[in-house]
């Protein structure tokens, strides 16, 4: 598997695709939820300082580039350091991604597959998911290079279309809920960057560091605008405390859109948007978790794990009993908590390794 390669592009794809599928879910509402009306705002900020702190994670870790957090990990403590990094990183996708599968699924039961069961709806995601882990990371990153410029001119198309009701006195007051809400308050939204953390376990498939880097950069820019845009548009439409009531808020965006009798229907181009943007995003995920257990554990293979983890998943996912607490694990724990892994352990593990390689280099 090592021998497989990522071109610079679809990197930057991987981090388009993983940090903006969330706006087709529910992040321009919480962001209208925690700062009001500076939703906006809040979206600039946690966007620019997530930035800011990868940046300086990439300084961390510079210097042992080409080694993935479970290779860090075995570095700093040996077996022990290697099975304890992976189990965190394993624990932090076998929460995430079934919580994900959830949402999704119930969405596309609300949106199109009304009548159909919950565990049907599941089933459609979770096949893809599947297939996807067995044609592997190459497959699902060329994929994902390809879709990401299709369903980025997708949404950007809806933001345009409903330029026509954007109404910038909604944006006022200007600072919401007030700078202590946006600043402070605003700061354990960094939780949605929390893939960052699988990130660091892509540079073996990666030659150079500067490629990482800057790939890692562009994805970000990219990532962080449509994000900004997507809670300033939502925002611009749906005056606030209205805004907190939206259900998928990109959703409700397209069923707005109506220019006579020859444009209307916005959301039949949302939901291939949406539904392809979820498959991509719930693959890479599932294929990660399958490759950090194969890793951690020293196997030869993975595709044996497809189908037990596959049963996992699927499992999980129908744990909560329904939409409104599969939403609360996410927007209310892992909202709350992600950061704390995905920043805060993952900087730990540079921080580790970095002192543990030049005590290597003294002795």
């Amino acid at each position: 598997m090592e021998k497989i390669s990522i071109g610079n592009w679809e990197l930057s794809a991987l981090v388009i695709m993983s940090f903006c599928t969330k706006i087709f879910l529910n992040y321009p509402r919480v962001m209208s939820e925690s700062a009001g009306s500076a939703g906006w705002i809040l979206s600039a900020y946690t966007s620019l300082l997530a930035f800011v702190i990868f940046t300086f994670m990439l300084r961390l870790y510079k210097k042992n580039y080409g080694m993935d957090l479970i290779d860090l990990g075995e570095l700093i403590g040996g077996a022990p350091g290697r099975i304890i990094t992976g189990v965190v990183i394993i624990s932090f996708l076998i929460y995430f991604i079934p919580v994900n599968l959830r949402e999704f699924s119930e969405n596309m039961k609300i949106i199109s597959l009304v009548i159909s069961p919950i565990s049907f709806v599941t089933l459609f995601f979770l096949g893809t998911m599947i297939l996807a882990a067995y044609f592997g990371l190459e497959a699902i990153t060329r994929v994902n290079a390809i879709a990401v410029p299709v369903i980025s001119a997708g949404f950007i198309l809806i933001l345009v279309l409903v330029g026509q009701l954007y109404d910038f006195s909604k944006l006022m007051p200007w600072f919401g809920t007030g700078l202590q809400e946006i600043f402070i308050g605003g700061l354990p939204k960094l939780s949605y960057f929390s893939e960052i953390i699988i990130f660091f376990m892509l540079p073996p498939f990666l030659k150079k560091f500067n490629n990482f880097r800057k790939s890692s950069y562009i994805g970000f820019v990219f990532a962080g605008s449509f994000l900004f845009l997507s809670t300033l548009v939502f925002l611009l439409v749906f005056e606030y405390p209205t805004s907190t009531e939206s259900f998928l808020p990109i959703f409700q965006l397209s069923r707005l859109i109506n220019y006579g009798r020859f444009l209307q229907r916005g959301e039949s181009v949302f939901l291939l948007m949406w539904s392809f943007a979820a498959m991509l995003y719930l693959s890479f995920g599932f294929f990660m978790l399958l490759y950090t257990f194969k890793k951690t554990l020293k196997l030869e293979y993975y595709k044996p794990l497809i189908m037990p983890f596959a049963v996992i998943i699927f499992s999980l996912s129908l744990t909560p009993p329904n939409l409104m607490s599969a939403i609360k694990l996410d927007t209310v724990y892992f909202l709350n908590w992600g950061w704390l892994i995905s920043f805060a352990f993952t900087t730990l593990v540079f921080i580790a390794a970095g002192i543990k390689k030049r005590k290597g280099k003294k002795e």
